[in-house]
């Protein structure tokens, strides 16, 4: 039995859909797990006054930041003063 023609058209737009998405699908996960390891290398290094500051122009407060760090707001003031 053979296909109508827009049949055949249709099967292979599909077809190249589904191999463009695999292609972006995998593209994207080689490109996370490349990255990932540099952005925990670069929250590793970086240091608490670092990110109090981060946290501070991202317009968290003294306390929210102290909460995060694990110290008292006093040593978050010190930090971002320094």
């Amino acid at each position: 039995m053979a296909r109508p023609a827009g049949l055949l058209y249709y099967n292979t737009r599909v077809q190249h859909a589904t191999t463009m998405a695999t292609i972006t699908t995998t593209a994207a996960l080689l490109l996370a797990l490349l990255l990932l390891p540099l952005l925990v290398l670069a929250w590793a290094s970086e240091s608490r006054q670092q990110r109090a500051r981060r946290w501070r122009r991202a317009g968290l407060t003294q306390q929210a930041i102290a909460d995060r760090l694990g110290c008292s707001r006093s040593t978050v003031r010190r930090l971002l003063a320094g």
